[in-house]
């Protein structure tokens, strides 16, 4: 088979993945490119495996891939708050054979507040899709001696320092220091790769609270080896009714919130892109995958086109940017 014919069969299938995109047109918007039906997709995760980013990536993963037509393979590659992630996307072809799990860490905070970052997140990423919405948990270790918000504020009033509070991503972390400035207290920061030593580590004992993701915490929290303290929405979760908000707990108007999305590289060729975006929402939007978010996670589905995300990282961007520069002024 030529390589002209693989592309005309490719491109038939774009335009039956896209309705309303003539076959001509889009042959023509991928003439440069490789046919992505001789292999399967990598999918990077900047996290290490536990996490709901990760767990909802596999699922996606699955059900992607039977829309269309070939294998998604998920990748972890935690470290450096997205970064090293970042970096394994920038480095392989443009092609639509790579795609990333995307967040506030790396396409808002790291870029805003990691001097070792030197990509920008719209110039060199191309949001494809929205994935989910989900408040962050201020979580103990079953065994605490924390047995509310108030109290770890107290401790951490009467002696600053001597609470440690935990983090695995830059998002969290630039939380847990937007809680210390708003509730006037200050944690001893400790900063972890990835969601798995975190949890362990305060189910030890050696680290005393943390701002984690719902779906991780979640499966803990049931066995008691974790204990929620307070939900960092605007509103309790259906899956906690009892656990208050920090605003609740003391901390007025506290708020954090993260998403997550899947990106390809900014030049990956228009029409490939717009094919993996219809295949991912329409994978999103699967009994099974809804089910998941909602009821595994304590998430809500955030099934959006690429454009919304780019507007939601200028929005968030420049709300955040005036905290970063302020975070650095201070830590110089």
């Amino acid at each position: 088979m030529t390589m002209r014919y693989r592309i005309r069969l490719f491109a038939l299938a774009l335009a039956a993945v896209l309705p309303g995109m003539p076959a001509q047109s889009t042959a023509a918007g991928v003439a440069h490119a490789e046919t992505r039906a001789a292999r399967p997709i990598r999918l990077l995760v900047p996290l290490g495996p536990g996490s709901s980013g990760d767990t909802s990536a596999r699922l996606l993963a699955r059900l992607a891939s039977e829309e269309l037509g070939q294998p998604i393979v998920v990748e972890n590659r935690p470290g450096a708050d997205s970064l090293v992630a970042v970096q394994a996307l920038l480095s392989a072809p443009a092609d639509g054979y790579c795609m990333l799990v995307i967040s506030p860490s790396s396409m808002i905070l790291n870029p805003l507040i990691n001097p070792a970052s030197s990509y920008a997140p719209l110039r060199d990423l191309r949001p494809v899709a929205g994935m989910m919405r989900v408040s962050a948990l201020l979580v103990v270790g079953g065994e605490s001696r924390f047995r509310t918000l108030a109290d770890v504020l107290a401790a951490a009033k009467q002696a600053p320092g001597s609470v440690s509070m935990g983090s695995y991503s830059a998002y969290y972390r630039l939380g847990a220091l937007r809680m210390q400035q708003m509730a006037g207290v200050t944690f001893n920061q400790v900063a972890y790769k990835s969601a798995a030593p975190l949890q362990s580590d305060l189910i030890g004992g050696s680290v005393d609270v943390a701002l984690m993701d719902v779906g991780g915490a979640m499966p803990l929290i049931s066995a008691g080896k974790l204990r929620a303290l307070a939900v960092a929405g605007k509103e309790r979760l259906r899956m906690l009714p009892a656990v208050p908000t920090v605003a609740e707990g003391g901390v007025n108007q506290y708020e954090l919130a993260g998403w997550t999305g899947i990106a390809v590289a900014a030049k990956t060729p228009e029409p490939v892109a717009q094919s993996i975006e219809a295949a991912l929402l329409k994978a999103m939007h699967r009994p099974e995958f809804v089910r998941f978010v909602t009821e595994n996670v304590g998430a809500d589905l955030f099934a959006v086109p690429g454009k919304e995300i780019r507007a939601l990282v200028d929005a968030e961007t420049a709300h955040y940017r005036p905290f970063a520069q302020s975070l650095q002024a201070t830590q110089r």
